[in-house]
């Protein structure tokens, strides 16, 4: 009996072991990315920055000093849906809805997003497809697989943030 629980304790901790070597070996992602969700400290930490078009119904080129700022950092950058509401690319998008996403993030980074992400990693297949119509690649690993933080996180993702170091 002493054996079993000696090796499910050294399973764990090799299995707690190997995620954490992964976790913090990958490029750190952070996710709701936009002017009104400061996050400083996390922003200097990410390697990929998935940023929101649209926040409060206030686009990115209202903050073009941000623009500036963020562009300096020299992040990898990627488009991370549209208004971020709940499952936004589980329902019909429009073509013209997706085009002025990603004439804001033009005009706010100067280039065309190639790295998508859809809020709460949820997207049917025909949204898939207008995505790659634009040339971006969609990002939908889970969370599970590829931990990523989140600026101004809910009470969960807090946690979230902590384990993986934010």
């Amino acid at each position: 009996m002493k054996v079993r629980w000696t090796f499910i304790i050294v399973i764990a901790l090799l299995l707690g072991y190997s995620t954490f070597f992964y976790v913090s070996r990958s490029p750190l992602i952070t996710d709701d990315f936009h002017p009104e969700k400061s996050c400083d400290a996390i922003t200097r930490k990410s390697d990929v920055l998935y940023v929101m078009p649209f926040f409060n119904n206030k686009p990115l080129t209202d903050y073009p000093e941000w623009c500036v700022q963020i562009l300096s950092l020299n992040k990898t950058l990627g488009l991370h849906g549209i208004t971020h509401e709940y499952h936004e690319f589980l329902k019909p998008i429009q073509t013209k809805q997706l085009t002025e996403a990603i004439d804001i993030f033009e005009q706010c980074f100067g280039y065309k997003p190639t790295l998508f992400r859809p809020p709460y990693n949820k997207i049917s297949p025909e949204n898939e497809i207008l995505v790659h119509e634009f040339n971006m690649t969609v990002y939908d690993t889970t969370y599970i697989l590829h931990p990523y933080c989140h600026c101004t996180p809910g009470p969960i993702m807090k946690i979230l943030n902590w384990i993986i170091a934010c």
